[in-house]
């Protein structure tokens, strides 16, 4: 077989095969693809004389996530005890959505999550998946710290640096 491989390899990148979705602190089931977004709004600011941005704002903080799954029978449903119709619960509900790694540390969390539109695709001889859009109040990451207070990355960096880690095997 020529895939076959009886080692573990170590690769320095996540993979969605090691990441679970969470609504609170149960699993969705049979999820196929979580998509995160941040938009930052941001906008250029233009002075007289000049093509070039004077100024870049970030003027709002607009996260949202969608999960794509596989759509359950009636048999499925039952077997997960899910409710028979997952629009009623998604309606005038809020969820806090985690993206969770295999050792169940939290990589990324959508806090106070509603759903913003619900779409199911129905192809010929294919799987019917449905897609679910949440809008989010904040983002926390894998400390549980909001990306909105303070300039993590360029901290984690210094600290690297300062612990003498080279940063090119860290990616940077």
């Amino acid at each position: 077989m020529p895939g076959f491989n009886q080692q573990t390899l170590a690769y320095k990148v996540q993979s969605g095969n090691s990441v679970v979705v969470m609504i609170g602190d149960i699993p969705v089931a049979f999820a196929q693809t979580s998509t995160q977004t941040v938009d930052f709004g941001t906008e250029s600011l233009y002075g007289i004389g000049s093509a070039k941005p004077q100024e870049i704002q970030q003027l709002k903080f607009a996260p949202t996530i969608s999960v794509d799954a596989f759509v359950l029978t009636s048999q499925g449903i039952a077997a997960l005890s899910y409710p028979a119709n997952l629009m009623s619960v998604l309606a005038n509900n809020s969820f806090d959505l985690h993206v969770m790694d295999r050792t169940g540390t939290p990589m990324v969390s959508f806090i106070s999550c509603v759903a913003a539109n619900f779409n199911q695709n129905v192809p010929a001889n294919a799987v019917i998946t449905e897609t679910i859009n949440f809008q989010a109040m904040d983002v926390l990451d894998s400390t549980g710290q909001s990306i909105l207070n303070g300039n993590f990355a360029l901290t984690n960096v210094a600290a690297l640096a300062t612990e003498g880690v080279a940063l090119n095997s860290v990616g940077l």
